[in-house]
């Protein structure tokens, strides 16, 4: 089923995912570095890249890098499907590893919308910091993965329909036992024909 999602201004500027922010940074201008995670190509500091044979996934963690401590970690998100392919990105299938070794899923609208007048200065301070998401071709059409929505502002969806049409771009929020501690992290992702794991580290000491 086509995700359709109806937010209004307030709710879609803190979550960050605009279409005219969408928009405004679809033409791709990277060059991707290979790293020692064979299928991981690093396209910035704070941002990888893996490509499936159903999706083209892109993750940036800097505001996570500064989030040492704190209760949620926030990551940003786009992601695309080669020429010709589609995928489903599905809430339930969506989990991270933490340096404990542990796996945690990805937090609920439930988990979020009670938590969200904590949260809510930590998603506009993400949304200052996050990393121009301009990795997948111009003629993409802008979406949001709607997989977290403000209280009140809008429909929220368990699922992402991917295709080679759509760009989507949103954010991850996981509830971490014990806080954000630095280490080394796996985004995991389970798809119906492949899966996605894209490992990242969390320094000692946030970035300036």
């Amino acid at each position: 089923m086509t995700q359709r999602h109806i937010l209004t201004r307030s709710g879609a500027f803190l979550l960050g995912i605009t279409a005219v922010g969408l928009l405004a940074t679809s033409v791709a201008c990277s060059s991707a570095v290979p790293t020692s995670t064979p299928g991981i190509e690093r396209l910035g500091r704070y941002v990888l890249q893996e490509n499936t044979n159903r999706v083209e996934l892109v993750v940036a963690y800097k505001y996570a890098a500064m989030s040492l401590g704190n209760e949620w970690l926030i990551l940003e998100v786009a992601a695309t499907s080669p020429v010709g392919k589609t995928a489903r990105l599905e809430r339930g299938k969506i989990v991270l590893t933490i340096p404990d070794g542990s796996t945690v899923p990805l937090a609920t609208q439930k988990q979020f919308g009670e938590a969200y007048s904590r949260l809510r200065p930590q998603i506009a301070q993400a949304n200052i910091v996050r990393e121009p998401m301009n990795y997948f071709p111009p003629n993409r059409e802008a979406c949001s993965l709607g997989l977290f929505v403000a209280p009140g502002e809008g429909v929220v969806f368990n699922e992402v329909s991917l295709n080679d049409r759509r760009a989507c771009q949103g954010k991850l929020l996981f509830r971490i036992p014990g806080g954000v501690q630095p280490g080394r992290y796996v985004l995991g992702i389970d798809l119906e024909e492949s899966r996605i794991r894209i490992p990242f580290e969390l320094p000692t000491a946030p970035p300036e």
